[in-house]
């Protein structure tokens, strides 16, 4: 069996997935009239955080299923037996690029440093993020296709909840980017 046809989502997956995009497109069309409406800092309606949590979790959790299988089990497998240490060291690896990049920044020629650092770390930490909803999918199957589909539900429901979400998103990122760091300690 090709790696392609076993990413093949059940039905009910793909019905949920579909019924999550179906009305959100026409919604996202429209435009608020000018003028009316309060503008805020987090001014990024929920939908659009949900459908973008759930497309950043099939595309990513897709292609570390599809390129490679055995690691993503083994990275799963640890969240799964540590998940209060991957936390830790995902928690402490963000507080430490966080602060050499905030020394860099204060030596003033450092910051040419300190920006490539930060961006580099979040597109780190957004793909091994993914780890830790990839994890939450294997504690209902086993199967890839089956977790990978309960990983991209779990990640639009946080991405739809205001501020437990949030958390919860911070959580299981943390989770994610954790067991990586500690992979590479090892």
């Amino acid at each position: 069996m090709s790696p392609l046809a076993s990413l093949r989502l059940p039905t009910t997956v793909l019905a949920t997935v579909e019924f999550l995009l179906a009305e959100s497109w026409a919604v996202l069309a429209q435009r608020e009239p000018a003028g009316i409406g309060a503008e805020t800092a987090a001014s990024t309606p929920w939908y659009v955080q949900s459908i973008t949590a759930a497309v950043i979790t099939l595309v990513i959790g897709g292609l570390l299923i599809a390129i490679a299988p055995d690691g993503t089990r083994r990275q799963t497998d640890r969240v799964l037996e540590q998940p209060g240490a991957a936390f830790v060291s995902g928690v402490v690896s963000l507080v430490a690029v966080i602060g050499v990049a905030f020394v860099l920044a204060i030596t003033g020629i450092g910051i040419v440093l300190a920006i490539p650092l930060l961006l580099i770390f979040a597109l780190l930490a957004l793909v091994t993020g993914v780890y830790g909803y990839l994890a939450v999918g294997r504690l209902a199957s086993d199967s890839w296709p089956l977790a990978l589909g309960v990983a991209i539900v779990v990640s639009a429901l946080v991405g739809a909840v205001p501020v437990l979400g949030s958390i919860a998103g911070f959580v299981i990122s943390s989770i994610g980017l954790g067991v990586v760091v500690m992979d590479s300690m090892e």
